[in-house]
């Protein structure tokens, strides 16, 4: 055969829970190939890890394999405590495939076995085994990283290190037990929902534990400021004692380098489906993010409940194949798919005649005006009452009456949602400051800017390089339903991720004038405060400013409010 020089490993990785390609631990890899030569890759991989399996006596270990442009990704399943062996396994069985490939020297496939079987005794805790089988036995939960076993979650949970677990025999079974779980994914809203979510929760008395993109926090305590929206801030919720409720945002980076941190949650949340850093892991297409988004169901079972965004095609696309009773939240109560599952009983929470509103049976509940809730702003900020219906619809499902859902919505404000459609009044003019960092976020939140009242509109905004051309100038288009008095670009170079300075902006910039902008009424900033500065020296009373907030979110708000502090405004 001749040489494939393109063919060539991109990445390899341990999948510490169930994943977009096993519902098992397992290791993964993703590899660069000719899509003509993909087949004859596949074939060969699987002959050869199947070979390895055998030889380390994981016969009864799964194969998993999932195409994408330009390349595939490999995967097998494996013992929780073989899983590094596993990565070594995986890419030994994709050495041996290519060499066959390439007509090269025969793989010593018994030499490498021999070897990874002593790399598995290293690895291997019969004791954990044990007490893992006896969890099985008993029902309890486990969560399980390189350091600690526990077993329950939360408040009914006990942690052990794992050179010094306990013999089966002299555990205390009956109390090791979850705590409500609810896992939160999707492109947009993740954030804002799990805030929402843990406002009804303080409400109705509970402690609730929140891993997010943001922070942890347990009740009203911050434990850690940084982005845990990962299995490790999850493992931390889980394993707090005076954790009662277990509130997980759930990102795409976690689910792809090590899949779920718990086996099993009460409910999962999916917001919507939206382009998003495409191109990383394999994952080229919407479908593929889908897909991706998706595996939350595998922690799912009959008594839990999927709450689904019934006006996402992709979503509803997969709704039919979930294994848990379904929850449809829309906007508009005729959306198609919405009226159809609630038409045949099923349950759906909406928004009819401004009112959110629960409908089960046929038989619709209004519970709250949606401009009450003060993230609403009066109902212009509409991607926030989308957001409230999730959080209710998963709220519903742990079990939480309406009045406390209606009361917990109501009692998040503008400042308990740092960085999410926040308004501030400084000087007379409106900065809305947010997070939207992709086309679908800002297209969201278009409303709400047309719907605030403004003289002159004014648009700070930039992306970071790990995006392509056409998904640059799309974040660019997706404001393109207003018209931007001035415009002030952030070069963002700390995030150009081997682009050349400034090149994102500049492409901004021509998909702007496109759009009809005067090339005099864009500017190009060195950061995001340099063109807060300049936006804070334009804005006259009666403007707004639009401020879409990345890389400095923190000193940004603080140069904002302290020009709120030198006079007589406040934040709205």
């Amino acid at each position: 055969m001749t040489t494939n020089t393109a063919m060539r490993l991109l990445d390899s990785r341990r999948l510490t829970g169930a994943n977009f390609l096993l519902r098992r631990p397992g290791a993964v890899m993703d590899i660069a190939v000719d899509d003509r030569e993909r087949e004859v890759l596949i074939a060969a991989w699987r002959l050869h890890a199947r070979r390895l399996l055998e030889q380390l006596d994981w016969d009864d270990e799964e194969l998993a394999v999932r195409p994408f442009e330009g390349g595939v990704s490999l995967g097998l399943s494996a013992p929780v405590d073989g899983l590094y062996t596993a990565t070594e396994l995986n890419e030994t069985a994709y050495e041996a495939a290519r060499d066959w490939i390439e007509g090269g020297q025969r793989h010593l496939l018994n030499r490498a076995a021999r070897s990874l079987r002593g790399e598995y005794r290293d690895e291997e805790r019969p004791r954990l085994q044990r007490v893992l089988a006896a969890a099985r036995e008993h029902g309890a939960p486990v969560v399980l990283d390189e350091d600690v076993l526990t077993l329950g979650t939360g408040r009914h949970s006990q942690s052990w290190d794992l050179f010094e677990l306990p013999h089966p025999d002299d555990v205390s079974w009956r109390g090791l037990k979850a705590v409500p779980t609810a896992l939160i994914t999707g492109t947009n809203g993740k954030t804002t929902t799990v805030r929402l979510l843990a406002s009804i929760a303080k409400t109705a008395g509970q402690v609730a534990g929140v891993s997010s993109t943001d922070w942890l926090a347990m009740g009203d305590e911050l434990l850690h400021r940084d982005d845990y929206a990962g299995p490790g801030g999850a493992r931390i919720v889980l394993r707090d004692q005076r954790c009662e409720l277990a509130l997980l945002e759930t990102a795409r980076g976690g689910l792809l380098r090590r899949g779920l941190a718990v086996a099993r949650a009460d409910v999962a949340l999916i917001t919507n489906i939206a382009a998003d850093h495409l191109g990383d892991f394999g994952v080229e297409t919407l479908e593929d993010l889908a897909d991706v988004k998706w595996s939350v169901t595998a922690a799912l079972d009959k008594k839990s409940s999927l709450v689904l965004n019934a006006e996402d095609p992709l979503l509803m696309a997969r709704a039919a194949s979930a294994s848990a009773p379904l929850c449809l939240f829309s906007l508009s109560p005729s959306a198609p798919a919405f009226k159809t599952h609630v038409e045949k009983g099923g349950k759906g929470f909406t928004l009819r005649r401004g009112r959110l509103e629960r409908i089960e049976g046929g038989v619709g509940k209004s519970f709250l005006s949606a401009k009450k809730m003060p993230l609403s702003y009066g109902g212009v900020a509409r991607h926030n009452i989308a957001n409230a219906l999730a959080a209710a619809a998963v709220a519903d499902a742990l079990g939480m009456d309406l009045e406390v859902i209606a009361r917990g919505l109501c009692a998040l404000g503008n400042e308990d949602n740092p960085g999410r459609a926040n308004l501030y009044t400084v000087g007379g003019a409106t900065f809305l400051v947010d997070f939207a960092h992709n086309p679908a976020g800002l297209e969201a939140l278009m409303p709400m800017v047309e719907g605030l009242p403004a003289r002159r509109r004014a648009l700070i905004t930039g992306q970071a390089g790990d995006r392509g051309d056409e998904d640059i100038r799309a974040f660019a288009d997706a404001s393109a339903a207003l018209h931007f008095d001035r415009i002030w670009l952030k070069r963002m170079d700390g995030h150009a991720r081997g682009r050349a300075e400034g090149e994102v902006a500049r492409i901004m910039r021509d998909a702007f004038i496109e759009q009809g902008h005067s090339a005099k009424s864009i500017s190009l900033s060195k950061t995001e405060l340099d063109a807060t500065r300049a936006a804070l020296r334009w804005a006259k009373p009666g403007d707004l400013v639009v401020l879409l907030s990345h890389e400095k979110r923190d000193k940004t708000r603080e140069l904002i409010e302290s020009r709120i502090a030198r006079g007589t405004d406040g934040c709205t």
